[in-house]
């Protein structure tokens, strides 16, 4: 099903609406009465949802994603558009480096006041993946490696820097970390292993 740009427009504007009640789920209160209301007001919302899903208008695969690397899979759970849970993160590319910057909410919290290592191996696992297509050498996840040096906070603006640092035959090897500021918080190897596209003749 093709998609026109009002529809992509009203696509991401739900999943915002969406994102936002995530987060506010996350820390919500209230009497009997309030919670009741929101409850059977979500009830609604997702039957209607139900009865318009599988009508997937969205390609897996964005090409023309141009230096907005976010664009690239408008669905992923680390860095799509239109995905509700992704952090709200600006990817793009820097020579050939793969910048990530942005903030992570309670939706992505783990320990107290910060962030999940899960999320964080994740948004790893998709920023080392760009800077890998970004540098001609698209390749798939073959092992991930990570040290957390320190907790990573909620809140506070992050910046993820990733560069290739060795290619050898199909094998890529890309390396990244994370600051806050100037505090190194997790550093990053990622092997990724070259695809290309089968020859169908």
């Amino acid at each position: 099903m093709s998609v026109s740009e009002s529809q992509r427009q009203q696509l991401q504007g739900i999943i915002e609406q969406l994102s936002i009640s995530l987060e506010a789920s996350q820390s919500l209160g209230g009497s009997d009465s309030d919670l009741a209301d929101i409850e059977s007001t979500l009830q609604l919302l997702n039957q209607k949802m139900t009865n318009l899903s599988n009508r997937k208008m969205l390609k897996f695969y964005e090409p023309e994603y141009g230096n907005d690397f976010r664009k690239i899979l408008p669905c992923s759970p680390f860095s799509g558009y239109y995905n509700p849970i992704a952090p709200k993160l600006k990817i793009y590319s820097a020579g050939n480096k793969m910048i990530a910057e942005g903030k992570f909410g309670l939706i992505h919290q783990g320990p107290p006041d910060c962030v999940h290592g899960g999320i964080i191996s994740g948004v790893y696992d998709q920023v080392l993946a760009y800077c890998g297509i970004a540098n001609a050498t698209p390749g798939y996840t073959a092992n991930l490696q990570i040290n957390y040096h320190k907790p990573t906070p909620l809140f506070k603006m992050l910046r993820f820097t990733c560069q290739v640092s060795k290619v050898e035959d199909r094998q890529i090897h890309i390396e990244g970390n994370c600051y806050c500021v100037d505090e190194l918080l997790s550093t990053a190897q990622g092997l990724f292993i070259h695809y290309e596209k089968r020859d169908n003749r």
